[in-house]
């Protein structure tokens, strides 16, 4: 079985970070571990756009905010019957989908709805005590797993390539590096 060296690199990346993740995560006490895999399998699959992080950070605060709002409505009698649930959804889908492509253009929607279904999810699931604290935990884990896990990684894989070029190419020196060296002698 061959492997790239992109595979390679990319794999040793996302697991060393991940298990630093794992760390900081038990140390904080940040018990929803899989958000943090969520938002940065997000990031992943959307190609990793630098350019659109703060976007998509946006984004993930909307649709913690948009589940809060669906969890609150669903929380009135007789709303938690199946039509009720339906008609909620259905009206802050299309809500969102309206708001990002008029007045909240920065944001991106399926972003969006992926932090909001993270939160669905979990709200549905598990009891705490502490909605702001719930909140507050869940948007640090899709941050953590954005900005440690995925800049990390891709962090690492850039020393990785500097370290193990590819085939048939030089490294690169930068003429800094250059001034660095000195003369060389012959």
């Amino acid at each position: 079985m061959k492997v790239s060296k992109q595979s390679l690199f990319d794999s040793i990346g996302i697991g060393l970070f991940t298990l630093i993740y794992s760390i900081v995560m038990s140390g904080f006490s940040l018990w929803m571990g899989a958000s943090a895999f969520i938002a940065v399998a997000y990031f992943f699959g959307v190609g990793f756009p630098k350019d659109q992080v703060w976007n998509i950070i946006a984004s993930f605060t909307t649709g913690i905010v948009w589940g809060l709002i669906a969890f609150s409505l669903l929380q009135m009698p007789g709303m938690d019957q199946t039509l009720p649930t339906a008609i909620i959804l259905g009206i802050m889908t299309f809500l969102a989908i309206i708001l990002q492509g008029s007045i909240m253009k920065f944001t991106i929607v399926p972003a969006w709805f992926v932090s909001w279904g993270t939160f669905m999810l979990i709200v549905s699931n598990v009891k705490f005590d502490s909605m702001p604290i719930f909140m507050l935990q869940l948007f640090a884990t899709m941050l953590l797993g954005i900005f440690l896990i995925g800049y990390g990684s891709d962090a690492l894989n850039k020393v990785l390539y500097r370290f193990f070029p590819e085939e048939g190419t030089e490294p690169e020196v930068k003429i800094e590096e250059l001034d660095e060296l000195g003369e060389i002698e012959d």
